[in-house]
């Protein structure tokens, strides 16, 4: 167990001698401690997730993110080019499938996150053995876990959020122009993987500006140092225009123009699906969200971490009020855009409330040890510390009882065998269509894999982009020359296609909608033509 003499109690910014918002009394903690504390909270919730690794291909984005870095293609809206060139080297790594490279990706991102956490902590005061046990406890999460499972966007940006936080509060300890720099970078990467940065990133950004502002202005050149690196930072966006140049297997939309360019980034596709924040809409949505929201809370962690976290929160405003406020409108505005964006569905979107409401934990759990070591009698008070290190501990046993069944994806071949069962059977010179979460794994295993490449894959976006209006206009200009397949999720769909041809029942697939794992039963159609239609 680790030692929790790393920093003295009086100097800690939980003693209440931290300054308001200007910097902490202190650096990082020196002892071995809080030096191997995230390192081992790294190791340990890596093992972990690896238990619990979805071993190859997924369906839906998470089999997209699995393939797209490979080819060095362009994802769907925002493109996320950081995702995509970080990802493409860790697949560099000359073990495992594709997937599996991908999947593990997403697992060391939750890791790095999660020792980003514990340093956090650590730097707020709270021991080192706290620090690291609560930020386990904050990875075995349903939501976290979930994230470290099978490939996405997600994870890494858990991981560039925690990042920023912690060199934050680095350069407000210390003061170091690499801490700025740092910062910068971090910041603008983020950007470059998800826009939901643009929402939280800025308050750390005021933060590190309020509290810095007597160095700052007593050396205005520092500004330098962020802005420098968060322009390299943003070069990354220049990877989308040239990579869709080179034509790639996977290029969405082609973003060869500056139209199509900004139509990607910014999301634009998905607009209507946002209803904007602290409007009328919105704040009623964030209402009627609270109950969804608790009850999501209770499945995930018996409702202990958003209780004890929105306590420890309120700690550190009071102790460290400019970082506080900070954390706490990150808490609120994530929250409404969790709840205002696609009818609160995304449960993803409360990553990062998840990983504030565990900072607030620990803060919690260390606030409760001093408080009952001053008040309670020697030497019972003695007891304080390693009775909430033992309540910590408690804690981290049972998210992990209960979460690691619901999340373990160590067996799901659901995806794989969807493929092989499929391409088994279509004839050469196939033409299926598809639909986004089916056409993923297919995409996979034909560019990654180099499977069958004599079929044409159609997905509904390619059908979209490349100007066909309909579904039916594009059967037409293969159904006369080629053999024709038709996969779709909705009946309703299904309908629309049997007016201008003949549908026969070929077989029927196992598929994903909405998630990584294969749930759904669907029929695969044989599409023919109407008598007369072709020569």
């Amino acid at each position: 167990m680790l030692r929790d003499d790393a920093r003295p109690l009086a100097t800690s910014p939980l003693s209440g001698n931290a300054s308001d918002g200007s910097g902490g009394a202190s650096g990082y903690p020196d002892g071995l401690p809080a030096r191997l504390a995230p390192l081992l909270v790294f190791v340990a919730s890596l093992l972990l997730y690896l238990q619990t690794l979805m071993p190859g291909k997924a369906f839906d984005d998470w089999g997209e993110m699995q393939t797209v870095p490979h080819v060095l293609g362009i994802a769907h809206p925002t493109g996320y080019p950081t995702y995509i060139l970080t990802a493409w080297l860790f697949e560099l790594l000359p073990f495992g499938s594709i997937a599996f490279r991908a999947n593990l990706y997403a697992a060391v991102c939750v890791a790095v996150a999660m020792a980003a956490l514990t340093a956090i902590g650590i730097r707020l005061g709270v021991r080192p053995t706290i620090a690291a046990i609560v930020a386990g406890a904050t990875g075995a999460i349903g939501t976290i876990w979930a994230s470290a499972a099978v490939a996405e966007v997600n994870a890494l940006h858990l991981a560039l959020i925690a990042l920023i936080m912690e060199r934050t509060l680095a350069w407000s300890d210390s003061r170091r122009p690499r801490d700025l720099a740092i910062g910068g970078l971090l910041v603008a990467l983020a950007l470059g993987n998800h826009l939901l940065t643009a929402f939280t990133a800025p308050f750390l950004v005021l933060f590190a500006l309020w509290d810095g502002r007597e160095a700052l202005l007593d050396r205005p050149k520092l500004i330098l140092w962020p802005i420098a690196a968060g322009l390299a930072g943003l070069c990354v966006y220049l990877y989308i225009p040239l990579a869709a140049s080179a034509n790639p297997p996977l290029p969405y939309n082609h973003p060869t123009s500056v139209s199509g360019f900004l139509f990607l980034v910014m999301g634009q596709q998905f607009a209507g699906q946002y209803q904007g924040l602290f409007n009328l809409d919105s704040i009623g949505n964030l209402i009627s969200a609270i109950g969804p929201f608790w009850k999501l809370v209770g499945e995930r962690s018996f409702g202990l971490i958003p209780v004890a976290g929105l306590l420890g929160l309120g700690i550190i405003a009071v102790r460290r009020t400019a970082f506080g406020l900070a954390l706490l409108a990150m808490l609120v505005m994530s929250l409404d855009i969790w709840a205002t964006y696609n009818n609160a569905t995304l449960e993803h979107y409360l990553l990062v409330p998840w990983m504030l409401l565990g900072l607030g934990t620990a803060v919690a759990f260390e606030a409760a040890a001093r408080t009952a070591a001053r008040w309670v009698l020697p030497p019972a008070n003695e007891l304080a510390g390693p009775v909430a290190i033992l309540g910590a501990t408690a804690l981290l046993l049972l998210l992990v009882a209960a979460n690691r069944p619901v999340e373990d994806r160590s067996h799901d071949h659901t995806a794989d065998e969807f493929v092989n069962q499929l391409f088994s059977s279509l004839p050469p010179n196939a033409v299926i269509l598809s639909y986004w979460s089916a056409s993923s794994p297919m995409w996979h295993a034909q560019s990654v894999e180099d499977r069958r490449p004599d079929i044409t894959i159609v997905d509904d976006t390619n059908v979209v982009y490349e100007g066909w209006g309909t579904r039916e206009n594009r059967i037409a200009a293969v159904i006369c020359s080629r053999p024709v397949y038709l996969l779709l999720i909705l009946d309703s769909d299904v309908d629309m296609a049997r007016v201008p041809y003949d549908l026969v029942l070929d077989q029927t697939v196992t598929v994903g909608w909405g998630g990584p794992s294969g749930e759904w039963q669907r029929p695969v159609y044989r599409v023919y033509p109407k008598p007369g239609t072709c020569p």
